[in-house]
């Protein structure tokens, strides 16, 4: 999905709280969001916004998590620690990179990474600095 589709399409699922460690790859949807009013909370670490989205599902908002793919590392063990178990899976929106050397090998796993421990609910962003 292209960046500057995703807000509306998130809205319109009725995501309604948005936390997330800032990425270039997504400024255009993190904007949107900041524009909106939306309820958002910045992270400093994305296992931080895994724990903010979960807190914010169970006190009855509907969360979405913004983070670039070099960073989904550190969200896989609060998925599947807390989140999977528990039945509570907020959405995902993923920056993706694969081109740049320091993202390269994230880039080609970030799909895999999260069908394997069986988390299913993400929109991966494709961005400028990819090519497929």
């Amino acid at each position: 999905m292209a960046p500057d589709k995703v807000y509306d399409y998130v809205r319109d699922m009725g995501y309604d709280f948005f936390t997330g460690v800032p990425d270039s790859l997504l400024k255009s949807f993190q904007n949107r969001i900041i524009e909106s009013g939306s309820e958002n909370v910045i992270a400093t670490h994305e296992s931080q916004a895994v724990a903010i989205a979960f807190g914010a599902e169970l006190a009855g908002k509907h969360a979405c998590i913004y983070i670039q793919n070099s960073g989904l590392g550190n969200v896989i063990n609060p998925l599947t620690s807390l989140c999977l178990p528990c039945g509570v899976e907020p959405l995902l929106v993923v920056g993706h990179r694969h081109t740049l050397y320091q993202h390269k090998i994230m880039g080609q796993v970030d799909e895999r990474l999260l069908n394997l421990i069986g988390y299913t609910n993400y929109i991966i962003v494709n961005g400028d600095n990819n090519v497929k």
